[in-house]
């Protein structure tokens, strides 16, 4: 299956609040690509959803070191996402600890 795959399977999985499959989907890209940041953008956000505060913190580590200007603003300006999904996004971040 194509590596994009992963990361646009595991959001929209979490868009569809199915946190559990989101993580799988996430794992795998990463476990593929280990540099995959958009997998661990959703693996930290569908971590904290799931009620996995470790899990998300170790995500959050993970995408810092795959993509080190990571931001909520930088989510806000660059990911295309419909108005009410960002924030719900944003605030799964939030959880995981990203400023």
């Amino acid at each position: 299956m194509p590596l994009d795959f992963y990361g646009v399977a595991a959001y929209a999985e979490f868009v569809g609040c199915n946190y559990d499959e989101a993580v799988r989907l996430a794992r795998e890209g990463i476990r593929q690509r280990p540099d995959f940041s958009a997998a661990y953008r959703v693996l930290t956000a569908a971590a904290v959803m799931a009620g996995d505060r470790e899990l998300a913190q170790v995500s959050l580590v993970g995408l810092r070191r795959a993509q080190p200007n990571i931001s909520l603003a930088w989510i806000a300006e660059h990911l295309p996402m419909r108005p009410g999904q960002r924030e719900f996004f944003l605030e799964a971040m939030r959880g995981a600890g990203l400023d």
